[in-house]
């Protein structure tokens, strides 16, 4: 196989902006994320302190060929309010791909909806993937709903596939995919003809 290239992501995404990260982007905001219980309910994650110099360590292990770090910012504040992980197996063409918005303000569908189509055109017309996987929570019924609606297939809800952080308990996890011929079926019946 060839080198796999860097990529330099930098996307425009009407009222916010995809890009790369660097360790120059850790930042105190970020560390609160790992802290707030709406962010690790959703993550079922245990709390964890964090400083902006972790969080430069956590950036930098990231070679940005196979493994992708985007950090998801506000256009009007300049400010970052999520980020988006991408695991890439170049030869099966697929990705594992993970998101959080972390800011709280913007916890709400218009920003996904914002970025869901250029970010999912340059995955599959950039990267080349063939397949974009993502797990949720099964108690996330809102994000599955969404996905679902967005064109993604519920692939199987594996019961008691991860153990959350409070008492023990084991949640379910939903194990999602979108094909690149399911992204284009979604695309022409939803979005105008331009």
């Amino acid at each position: 196989m060839a080198e796999i290239p860097e990529r330099i992501v930098d996307l425009d995404c009407g009222k916010y902006r995809l890009r790369t990260l660097t360790p120059a982007d850790a930042s105190a905001s970020w560390a609160e994320w790992m802290s707030d219980g709406k962010n690790l309910r959703l993550l079922n994650a245990a709390p964890k302190a964090m400083t902006a110099e972790d969080l430069a360590a956590y950036i930098g292990r990231f070679d940005q060929r196979s493994h992708l770090l985007i950090g998801i910012f506000d256009k009007g504040s300049g400010r970052q309010i999520g980020f988006f992980r991408l695991d890439l197996d170049h030869r099966l063409k697929r990705c594992l791909m993970f998101l959080l918005i972390g800011e709280r303000k913007f916890r709400h569908w218009s920003v996904t909806h914002d970025i869901r189509v250029p970010f999912q055109d340059y995955i599959f017309d950039v990267l080349g993937c063939e397949t974009i996987l993502a797990t949720v929570l099964a108690s996330n019924t809102a994000m599955s709903r969404y996905m679902i609606r967005s064109g993604w297939h519920l692939d199987h809800t594996a019961a008691r596939e991860v153990k959350a952080p409070v008492a023990g308990a084991q949640a379910d996890l939903d194990f999602l995919s979108l094909s690149r011929a399911a992204w284009q079926a979604w695309k022409a019946k939803n979005l105008e003809a331009g």
